[in-house]
């Protein structure tokens, strides 16, 4: 164990030096240079390098601020490995509904003619007639008659009821 007085010297050196640093605190640093080397020229292979003859002393300060600017990148970008899934597919074109009203029906040689309504038209059609270039009556068996559209090559009904 140290001795009464030896703890005071130490304790006491250990104060006179957290003084001293701290007075040397406020002192500009002197080690905070930077030195600013131009670029040599390119030396072929082999040839020696002289030591500048001057090396140009400058400190931080004088350094221009927008060294870096327009390069700053995110060092830390978000990411996500998120796949988002395939965009659905498009559904099959269908046709418009018929454009047809059902008015009646009759027999005449055994050939059924259908009486229908277009709009403020009035039709009668038989089996194999084209409407408009866009309707082709396929088939008249009752209950049903039916459609092609022509654009898409698909068939429709219509309901024309029971055979008289």
């Amino acid at each position: 164990m140290l001795a009464q007085r030896q703890r005071w010297l130490l304790l006491g050196g250990a104060l006179l030096l957290t003084l001293l640093l701290a007075a040397g605190i406020g002192q500009p640093e002197r080690g905070n240079e930077a030195a600013v080397v131009e670029p040599a020229a390119v030396r072929p292979r082999g040839s020696r390098v002289a030591p500048p003859a001057e090396l140009q002393v400058g400190s931080l300060a004088s350094l221009p601020r927008d060294l870096g600017a327009g390069k700053v990148r995110d060092l830390f970008p978000v990411q996500s490995w998120y796949v988002p899934p395939p965009p659905p597919k498009p559904a099959p074109p269908k046709p418009p509904p018929l454009p047809f009203t059902y008015l009646g029906k009759a027999v005449d040689d055994g050939q059924v003619s259908v009486f229908v309504a277009q709009g403020d038209r009035n039709l009668v059609v038989k089996t194999g007639d084209v409407i408009d270039g866009v309707y082709r009556a396929d088939s008249i068996l009752p209950p049903v008659m039916t459609f092609t559209y022509l654009p898409l090559q698909m068939q429709q009904t219509l309901e024309i009821g029971a055979a008289n």
